[in-house]
């Protein structure tokens, strides 16, 4: 999770991260890219009643501002697991099973090296909810690079989005002058195939 300036915000990110229930161990490696408001207060509230869950990273000099790949650097060397999941400190995951069904369908699933799902909008302006999204897609389908590249659908919203960190390549990564999501995903579908669940388990924020 990064954030920076997330004050109103990152709380329901990090409720959504202590909520999950799994079966094996897990991080939220949580970065706050030197916030100027109360953001890093509230992730060291978190950090000190969930020790466990909530591994913080605090700067005195934001990074993502540098545009020289630190920012990707510090994260990846930061996150140990076997699996990545990603969700920005103004989105939030909303069900308690989401990186449960997506370990479990990754692990029995081989050749696959993401796996995404659905998720709605929630329009902060008028406090109300929107559409969900994919708006045009509602099974669970395979998809591999070629669709990716198409956009046929986009489904790999990073809030949404756990992949095999072994299919990740920083080396690659860093190379590409807008290293940001769309590159992130295009690298690592090189490397195998990703499966969308039509399941509802984030909110994205507008």
């Amino acid at each position: 999770c990064t954030t920076y300036n997330h004050e109103k915000y990152i709380r329901d990110a990090l409720e959504g991260f202590v909520m999950q229930k799994t079966n094996f161990r897990f991080e939220a490696i949580v970065h706050d890219d030197a916030s100027t408001d109360g953001t890093a207060a509230i992730i060291r509230e978190y950090a000190e009643r969930y020790p466990d869950i909530i591994k913080p990273i605090y700067e005195t000099e934001n990074q993502y501002s540098k545009h020289d790949g630190s920012l990707a650097r510090i994260m990846n060397e930061a996150c140990k697991g076997k699996y990545i999941a990603l969700c920005e400190g103004d989105d939030y995951w909303t069900d308690p099973y989401k990186l449960q069904k997506q370990v479990d369908f990754l692990e029995t699933h081989p050749g696959y090296v993401m796996c995404s799902h659905s998720f709605k909008d929630y329009i902060q302006k008028t406090k109300t909810f929107g559409n969900l999204n994919p708006e045009n897609l509602n099974e669970s389908i395979t998809y591999d690079l070629n669709y990716y590249v198409s956009r046929k659908t986009w489904v790999t919203q990073p809030l949404t989005c756990m992949y095999l960190r072994s299919a990740y390549d920083e080396n690659e990564y860093v190379k590409y002058n807008n290293a940001k999501d769309l590159t992130l995903f295009f690298l690592i579908l090189k490397k195998g195939k990703g499966y969308f669940m039509k399941d509802c388990m984030a909110l994205y924020r507008i």
